[in-house]
């Protein structure tokens, strides 16, 4: 018996015993006796020998059972003609069924089934008819049809049973046809066949030991791709599988010798134990997609020897890394497979792909407009790279260009227009960017400069000015802006000022432009409408941010892991708020228990993608009902503090204003009111005074 060999519910034989089973069955012609069992989990493949003789009935060339209603089923069948008519009834009983081994090594060219017929097995009762070249069925018949040679289901939704011997090399399935049962094509002389849109079944065994030679599966509605589909066909080169494809069975593809490459769709979340054993391939690309591999799935060849230097492509933390060490000491198994991201593989194989040539300390290759180096091996401490080699001009630096070289300042030429991503060291300090660059490659360029301290475009001054070189992008005070300077690309993460205030103009601050920034407390980024994605993550030092009463858009991660980082004010325009923007940091005491307890054997591998985020302790948010900013921090558990406003940095409760406002008002009031009535008694005796005087004037008269 084959049990769906799951690692996860630990339903396993032994790899060796159960590639002993696979072998054998591919011996016998896959889709035999054997392969009913398939699909039962815990089992037997069929009765055996001796009960079915018990229920068995011998009459002339056939042998037969009879059902619960009294109908015969043909079980087996010894003649030896050409032509087989399966009759309508046999020792009186009307045949209603045929078995699957009735007719099991007969050496007929073609059977005709009559119209009484309503069940033929789904296990193929004809795969073992080497010599069959056409099924033909009584045009009467309410279950079956047949045409060419073809065995369909009536409405021919389904193909039964495509004849082993039938001649011609190619097959082109009717349109409406969804389904294909077991063995359809098992050992047929087929190299290709063309599937149609409609198509959605692709049973076990479909195609198992034949000479397809290519397989299109791509517009097709196929989902799944069964039990052993393709095992043993050696002369299969070429597989595009359907774009909604989400399994691929035990050792569907199991000795495919001439299969040397595939491309997995990212749909695919299950590849079953064994499944490209034996073939020719010696790397495979895993979309992240997939969670699911079973033992010996790449890597081996039908000997179960792992394949040498085989190479794993996939993302880092995805069943892919983990397939390629993937061990189980109970049944003696341990994968050792080179694993390369895919990132990483692409840019190899970019690389690969260059026609460069070496000058000095430079490797470089020939663009349309000059050359681009894409590689260096200087190890100068201050790298000033010439504008020319070979007498040929410098336009362009490529991805990764000075990763290797070490040096703490690097002074790039004018004459460089683009400049790849990642393209700086770890150690770089100080760098000169071109005034004629137009395009740097990534979303975050200076990701892994973490000893960088200063970008200076050159000629700009310590004020900064906006670029008329021809170039996208300019400098202020060390820190790189684009050409405008209305987004901020990076603040150097080793900047040694510990305060920042955003220069007027600047709108945006880009992808990871202060990540992991060393000595920044403070930021004032007032105007600043867009925050994008890691902004400030993993910058520890940071105590306080000022943030726009403008601003619209923070990004995911934005302050994660800024853990001296302790409140916000957030304003009613904010519209966007990314997951884990504020109030988050890593929790590495929970990463560690939890690998603790994998390697213990505590925690299920397949418990699916872990994350490793909490709140940071006694962290607030100052805003108020009614904007995302509450939405988010209610959503998150974070403190909100609400009826606050900030003066000269400090945050006022209102109510405590008011009060404040309101003693102002009275007093201001009554130091008026004071002033008022003494005004009012000065003016009363001055004109007391003067009519006193015009009394004294007019006696006198």
């Amino acid at each position: 018996m084959i049990y769906y060999n799951y690692k996860k519910n630990k339903k396993i034989l032994s790899y060796r015993k159960m590639t002993a089973l696979i072998s054998s069955v591919l011996l016998v012609c896959t889709a035999a006796v054997p392969c009913a069992g398939v699909y039962a989990e815990e089992s037997a493949v069929s009765e055996s020998v001796e009960s079915m003789q018990e229920n068995v009935t011998v009459s002339g060339d056939y042998s037969y059972s009879l059902d619960t209603d009294g109908y015969a089923v043909i079980e087996g069948c010894t003649s030896q003609e050409t032509e087989l008519y399966v009759p309508e009834q046999i020792d009186g009983y009307e045949v209603l069924e045929i078995g699957k081994q009735a007719f099991y090594n007969v050496p007929a060219e073609k059977i005709v089934i009559p119209a009484c017929v309503e069940y033929i097995s789904a296990d193929n009762p004809f795969v073992l008819c080497e010599s069959l070249k056409e099924i033909e069925v009584s045009e009467e018949s309410e279950n079956y049809s047949s045409q060419d040679g073809v065995l369909y289901s009536k409405d021919k939704t389904e193909i039964v049973c495509y004849p082993r011997a039938k001649e011609g090399d190619s097959f082109e399935i009717p349109e409406g046809v969804k389904k294909i049962f077991p063995a359809c094509f098992n050992c047929t002389s087929l190299k290709s066949v063309k599937i149609p849109a409609a198509f959605e079944t692709l049973s076990r065994h479909a195609f198992a030991e034949s000479a397809l030679e290519e397989i299109d599966l791509s517009g097709t509605a196929v989902e799944e791709i069964g039990i052993m589909a393709f095992a043993g066909c050696t002369k299969l080169k070429s597989v595009v599988f359907p774009e909604n494809l989400l399994s691929i069975g035990l050792a569907a593809f199991y000795g495919c010798s001439s299969l040397s490459e595939v491309e997995l769709p990212e749909t695919l979340t299950n590849v079953g134990q064994s499944a490209f054993m034996g073939t020719s391939m010696t790397e495979v690309r895993i979309p992240s997609s997939v969670t699911s591999i079973g033992y010996n799935a790449f890597g081996y060849d039908e000997s179960e020897n792992p394949i040498e230097n085989f190479t794993i492509i996939g993302e880092y933390g995805s069943a892919a890394q983990t397939y390629s060490t993937d061990k189980d000491e109970e049944y003696d198994y341990h994968n050792s497979f080179t694993f390369i991201s895919t990132s990483a593989y692409e840019e190899q194989k970019e690389y690969e792909s260059l026609d460069t040539k070496t000058s000095g300390d430079y490797e470089y290759t020939v663009t349309e407009d000059g050359i681009s180096i894409v590689f260096c091996t200087a190890i100068d401490e201050v790298l000033e790279v010439p504008s020319e080699i070979d007498g040929k001009t410098v336009t362009g630096v490529y991805k990764n260009a000075f990763q290797t070289c070490g040096a703490s300042e690097i002074i790039l030429p004018d004459t460089v227009k683009t400049i790849g991503e990642y393209a700086f060291p770890e150690t770089l300090k100080k760098l000169t960017f071109p005034s004629g660059c137009t395009e740097i490659g990534g979303d975050e360029p200076f990701i892994f400069c973490t000893s960088l301290e200063s970008v200076t475009v050159s000629g700009a001054d310590g004020a900064g000015v906006v670029n008329s070189s021809g170039g996208e992008y300019s400098s202020q005070d060390g820190v790189l802006y684009n050409k405008d300077k209305t987004v901020l690309i990076v603040y150097p993460p080793a900047k040694t000022d510990t305060e920042f205030t955003m220069p007027t103009g600047v709108k945006e601050i880009a992808s990871s432009g202060f990540i992991s920034v060393q000595n920044l407390k403070t930021a004032d980024l007032s105007g600043v409408e867009t925050i994008n994605s890691f902004a400030f993550e993993g910058s520890t030092v940071l105590e306080s941010v000022k943030l726009s009463k403008d601003l619209k858009l923070v990004g995911n991660d934005v302050f994660f892991n800024c853990t001296s980082l302790k409140s916000v004010r957030l304003y009613d325009k904010i519209e966007t708020i990314g997951d884990y923007a504020f109030g988050y940091e890593y929790d590495y005491d929970a990463e560690s228990e939890y690998l603790q307890n994998q390697e213990s054997g505590l925690t299920e591998e397949d418990s699916g993608e872990q994350s490793f985020e909490k709140l940071t302790e006694g962290f607030k948010i100052y805003t108020d009902e009614g904007t995302m900013g509450y939405d988010y921090a209610k959503a998150c558990g974070i403190e909100i503090v609400e009826n606050t406003v900030e003066i000269g940095g400090k945050n006022v409760d209102k109510n405590f204003l008011y009060v404040i406002c309101g003693v102002l008002i009275a007093v201001i009031v009554g130091i008026a009111g004071f002033f008022g009535v003494r005004h009012a008694v000065k003016s009363s005796k001055k004109k007391s005074k003067d009519k006193d005087k015009n009394k004294n004037k007019n006696k006198e008269a």
